[in-house]
């Protein structure tokens, strides 16, 4: 009997399909077309006026286009670690504050710190320096996916909240299936750890992340464009102004003390 003769109880699916890729992530011309901005194909790609894609669906894009994405920052990381023989965050530390005391060579305190800072990465690790290296490597590249997992709940939870607020229908899961797409350009951020492209691969890649993720919102909220952005650019205001408050409220204290 063909597995699509009975029927099938939502939340459940065959054994042979959960083990498919498709299960689990978008097709690529799907990806390839959020890429160009073009919604329409990656949201409905059989043109059933329907976003078609699912939230578990944007779960497997953003952590393997994660994991694509720390490829280079891996390989840089694993390259100092081992060099070193060191654990990465140390080896990482010690450089940077070397590199520091080189520019302020007339300072002493920055001198003795990066002097502190090489002892501390030059102290013998309780497992094998080769070890520690290559686990803080993997450790620090597994970080990508779950960060990136991190920012998409709880940024797209509160755009959510705000869109609702603002007269959006309540679909969450559709608002998220949606914005994983943005996934897409942020690979662009994976190419950080390159001299002078680096940079600026990762700016392009926010900003087009950015725009596709307005366009997503806007297409599954049906909001307009005023009140779209409102709801994009507040979480952002809000956070950018938490540090500025906390200043304002220590220099306060400190004059009424």
């Amino acid at each position: 009997m063909s597995l699509h003769t009975h029927i099938v109880m939502p939340g459940r699916a065959p054994r042979e399909e959960w083990m498919q890729r498709r299960y689990w992530l978008p097709d690529f011309n799907q990806m390839w077309n959020a890429a160009r901005l073009n919604l329409a194909d990656a949201l409905d790609p059989f043109e059933r006026r329907t976003i078609t894609v699912s939230m578990r669906q944007g779960i497997g894009l953003i952590v393997v286009l994660g994991l694509l994405a720390g490829i280079p920052t891996l390989l840089a990381n694993l390259w100092l670690g081992l060099s070193m023989g060191t654990a990465v965050p140390l080896a990482a530390a010690a450089t940077s504050l070397a590199e520091l005391a080189a520019g302020y060579p007339a300072n002493p305190v920055v001198s003795e710190i990066a002097h502190t800072a090489g002892l501390l990465a030059g102290i013998e690790p309780r497992m094998p320096g080769l070890l520690a290296a290559l686990l803080s490597a993997l450790g620090l590249w597994l970080n990508w996916p779950l960060s990136w997992l991190a920012n998409w709940i709880v940024y797209g939870a509160v755009v959510a909240g705000l869109a609702r607020l603002m007269g959006a229908p309540n679909n969450l899961q559709t608002l998220f299936a949606a914005t994983s797409f943005t996934a897409v350009p942020l690979v662009l951020t994976g190419l950080s750890p390159i001299p002078f492209i680096g940079p600026l691969a990762a700016v392009t890649g926010v900003i087009w992340a950015f725009v596709l993720y307005y366009q997503a919102v806007r297409r599954v909220t049906g909001l307009d464009a005023t009140r779209t952005l409102l709801s994009l650019l507040l979480p952002i205001v809000v956070i950018a102004a938490i540090p500025t408050l906390l200043a304002l409220g220590l220099l306060l204290l400190v004059l009424v003390a």
